[in-house]
């Protein structure tokens, strides 16, 4: 599956039914991992880990190692999923490559900003909010994403996002026409999940242990499922049966 196919066809735009198809066409998922700041390498084996997890668990086709690239050459990779990672500001894109970014997310692409930096400090957030301005101009800003928002119930049903810190209980998203474009993880998620090659994980969870760490991985797998399959659980059959499980 090349990148012009992709772009012109709405790629990640798949439903659960289609997501074999990948494996029949050749194709798998991946993660891409955009070096921007100085900081977006910290936590590059996460993805590594959650891909063996999303392997492990789901029926997905998935490269086992993310593709790596600047952001200029967003437009030249396959995957429909990227991350920028970082605790501090960074250096903003040109117009030119924020237009590509708003190409590839009209086509179906997501985009995870996930923040590694301690509380209180803001510098990372208000990079991401300057760079989705120049993506998104006409809209105001990120939105604090609901509670029934399907990216909580995309594989697993959750009741909040978590992460290695304990900064917020919510995602915040950029979402157009119905779809969640971007996301803002406050919490350091993808710290939750980086583990040296021997599989010790590298960072400490602020708050909880084991559980919590679980909890990390299922965010990131829904994430995963949100990317291929959007809103499919908000059909007229799913909500009353979602419903009843939080009850239970």
């Amino acid at each position: 599956m090349d990148r012009r196919r992709f772009l012109l066809t709405g790629g990640a735009l798949l439903t659960a039914a289609c997501v074999p198809a990948l494996a029949e066409d050749g194709g798998a998922f991946q993660y891409c991992l955009l070096r921007l700041g100085d900081q977006w390498e910290a936590r590059s084996r996460a993805l590594v880990k959650l891909s063996f997890e999303v392997q492990k668990r789901c029926n997905i086709p998935i490269e086992t190692k993310p593709s790596i690239v600047n952001f200029g050459q967003i437009t030249k990779v396959n995957s429909p999923f990227f991350v920028i990672s970082g605790g501090a500001a960074f250096k903003q894109p040109s117009a030119g490559d924020a237009r590509a970014m708003r190409l590839v997310l009209n086509s179906g692409g997501i985009l995870l900003f996930d923040d590694t930096s301690p509380r209180g400090d803001t510098g990372f957030y208000e990079a991401a909010l300057k760079l989705m301005r120049r993506v998104y101009p006409e809209l105001e800003g990120p939105g604090v994403l609901p509670r029934d928002h399907a990216v909580y119930q995309s594989y697993y049903l959750l009741k909040e996002p978590r992460g290695r810190l304990n900064k917020s209980d919510f995602l915040e998203g950029w979402t157009m026409g119905g779809r969640t474009r971007a996301f803002f993880s406050h919490n350091d998620l993808l710290g939750a999940m980086e583990a040296d090659q021997l599989g010790s994980w590298r960072y400490n969870m602020e708050i909880g242990g084991g559980f919590r760490r679980e909890l990390c991985f299922r965010l990131g797998i829904n994430m995963t499922y949100y990317t291929l399959t959007l809103n499919y659980k908000k059909d007229r059959a799913f909500p009353p049966i979602i419903e009843r499980r939080r009850r239970i």
